[in-house]
């Protein structure tokens, strides 16, 4: 009799380690997780942990679930998350977008545990995951897949997990990752402002504007100035007269980033055309020597941009420039006033520095 009681404890100790590692090996949750995340942002031992509690008790399985999670945040403060999943030779990527780090962290660790909980193989298609496995999740948005996944496929079966209710996680986006960014944009600087020394005798103003459009680091523009009048007076045979002189220009760079990104320095070419009027006044009719004038210069600068938003920028340029023509203006009475005729008024700088300054939109 005792040695059948003996018998009977034996037996009983063993089941009882029998039951000890088969509840070892359904607890024990076969997943991997690689996650790459910004400062503040969830550990990964704290997702993972979550997928544990929400996964409960799992079977064996015979492949480890790997999951590679990146999380980067854009210029919209939209969080990015892209998580590629890996189960044997199946492979997918999901993308999704959320307010916070934090709740991207849990739509990882619900998708995870959904996959983990699974009674059926898994596929690719479960995977991917589909608008069914975000509802069964909490989610109110749909789940983004790989080209090669289809959104109609039912999603396995889960048990309901003996846990708390989960905050409701971020909404998946519909778009597809987004590609390489665009090579050239169209430029426009408006308003400009400008100040000239040479080729006019004063310190010349101007405004204007110019547009044109940038392909890689290469940025090529057409511009047009228009200049404050000036006026040049002077004494004939005791009388005062007045010239007023009026420029514009018209011009061409292009010029090619050597530095920076939010701030850039490039060295250009320039080319521009300067028209220049002449109106004589006085006590008697006086005549310029020239009505209208024209002519060309070549030159060299440096231009920078400042860039406040992605389409808006703050430039300032600096140009010094070579006047191909100098021309003179005069003036001199009118035949039938018998005076004497009179000496040169104005002569043109043979070169000019000029300063601008303006806000580019980038387009």
């Amino acid at each position: 009799m005792r040695a059948l009681s003996r018998f009977a404890a034996l037996l009983l100790c063993a089941s009882a380690l029998a039951y000890s590692g088969r509840a070892g090996a359904q607890t024990a949750a076969p997943i991997e997780l690689s996650w790459s995340a910004l400062e503040g942002c969830p550990s990964a031992d704290t997702v993972l942990a979550r997928v544990r509690k929400i996964a409960g008790a799992t079977r064996p399985t015979p492949n480890t679930l790997r999951a590679d999670a990146t999380v980067t945040q854009a210029s919209d403060g939209l969080f990015r998350l892209r998580l590629q999943i890996r189960y044997g030779e199946l492979a997918a990527v999901r993308n999704i977008e959320g307010k916070s780090c934090k709740d991207l962290a849990g739509a990882v660790a619900v998708a995870l545990a959904l996959l983990l909980s699974s009674e059926e193989p898994l596929s690719e298609r479960d995977l991917a995951g589909t608008a069914a496995t975000a509802t069964a999740a909490g989610s109110s948005g749909n789940q983004e897949t790989n080209p090669q996944a289809t959104t109609n496929n039912p999603a396995p079966k889960t048990p309901t997990p003996s846990t708390p209710a989960q905050p409701t996680p971020p909404t998946e986006s519909p778009s597809v990752e987004p590609g390489p960014p665009r090579r050239w944009h169209v430029l426009l600087a408006a308003p400009l402002g400008s100040l000239s020394v040479g080729p006019m005798p004063q310190l010349s103003r101007g405004l204007g504007l110019g547009a044109g459009f940038s392909f890689d680091r290469w940025r090529f523009l057409a511009e047009g100035k228009l200049w404050a009048s000036q006026h040049e007076t002077f004494s004939h045979v005791g009388s005062p007269y007045d010239i007023e002189l009026k420029r514009l220009t018209v011009g061409a760079r292009g010029c090619r980033v050597v530095f920076g990104d939010v701030f850039e320095l490039a060295p250009c070419a320039l080319l521009s055309v300067h028209h220049l009027s002449a109106l004589g006044s006085g006590p008697s009719f006086v005549s310029s020597g020239t009505d209208t004038v024209t002519w060309a210069a070549v030159g060299i600068g440096a231009r920078a941009r400042l860039s406040i938003a992605p389409w808006l920028g703050v430039v300032a340029a600096v140009d010094g420039e070579v006047e191909l023509s100098r021309p003179e203006v005069g003036a001199s009475p009118p035949p039938e006033s018998q005076l004497p005729t009179s000496d040169q008024v104005v002569r043109l700088a043979p070169a000019a520095a000029i300063l601008s300054v303006g806000v580019e939109w980038i387009l």
